[in-house]
């Protein structure tokens, strides 16, 4: 299900029993995929090839000099890398965090050399001249039900130098390459919706206050309850995309194809939750691939 892996949520579960210590996980990277797969984290589809390379939007780095409440700046003990950089403007937008001394520091206007210049004074002073400290792209989780962060920063992937297919999901893995997928969704950040339908020959899908279009590409799941319906044709395991036909307000029609339709035949009735998703092609070299501020929503009930 989009959300929290299984390695994420049994560790949390575990750190939560006092079972495990709380994890430190000082690097997280953003990754594409053009098909998706199962919480163990297995059977995703990560693009490869032209020019693709997954996206650091989080890690650790050493402070190189102390800081306090009316200190604007901070100082590194190294020249800041290349991934704070690429993070919005000269790494804009992102949050910083004290590690050792426990607590939010303030947000980046720009990083130049070993120096960080803030939007404002920092929030609390460090404990030393040689702190731990993390930046990303997303500030603090806020709300309820559920609880979620978006980017303050642009999270740029480069330009393609080949087709990148079309790309219907990202994820947040440990590493640069291989690693544990920690959390993925979908594109589009589109809620579930819960429906019901018969079996039968095109049948209607009970979906209230969906606000669908004609052929907007959807998934199926019934992870959160239900039974999904069996087809004689169309396929609804596996997050397999069909396509939303004839929509009203409370009720849709199904079709496997957009444009020239097929419509699903159902063999047996069913229930559960229909989702709304972007599919976006990245056919061909030249296309700067990026996500603005504001557009990767990260949630958790």
């Amino acid at each position: 299900m989009t959300g929290l892996t299984n390695y994420t949520s049994d560790n949390l579960l575990n750190y939560l029993t006092g079972q495990i210590p709380e994890a430190s996980l000082p690097s997280v990277y953003m990754a594409l995929f053009t098909a998706v797969g199962t919480d163990a984290g297995t059977g995703f589809t990560e693009v490869s090839g032209g020019g693709y390379a997954r996206v650091q939007v989080a890690g650790a780095l050493t402070l190189g000099g102390a800081f306090t409440t009316a200190s604007t700046t901070l100082t590194l003990a190294s020249t800041a890398p290349a991934w704070l950089l690429a993070l919005g403007t000269n790494g804009s937008g992102a949050t910083v965090y004290d590690v050792t001394a426990g607590g939010a520091v303030g947000t980046v206007s720009s990083v130049s050399g070993t120096t960080v210049t803030l939007t404002s004074t920092a929030s609390r002073n460090s404990s030393g001249s040689s702190d731990s400290l993390t930046f990303s792209a997303f500030p603090n989780a806020t709300g309820t039900a559920p609880s979620s962060l978006t980017n303050n920063s642009a999270v740029s992937f480069g330009t393609t130098s080949a087709s990148w297919g079309t790309v219907l999901a990202w994820g947040f893995y440990d590493a640069s390459s291989s690693g544990n997928l920690l959390t993925w969704d979908f594109l589009g950040g589109y809620n579930w919706l819960p429906f019901e339908v018969a079996s039968g020959s095109n049948p209607t899908f009970s979906v209230k206050a969906n606000g669908y279009s004609s052929n907007d590409p959807i998934v199926f799941t019934a992870e959160y309850g239900g039974t999904l319906p069996s087809a004689s044709t169309g396929t609804f395991t596996g997050y397999t995309v069909n396509y939303v036909a004839t929509p009203a307000t409370d009720a849709i029609n199904v079709d496997t194809t957009s444009g020239p339709t097929t419509p699903v035949v159902l063999t047996s009735s069913g229930s559960g939750q229909v989702r709304k998703i972007l599919q976006q092609g990245i056919l061909s070299s030249g296309i700067a691939v990026s996500f603005a501020a504001s557009t990767i929503v990260v949630s958790g009930a």
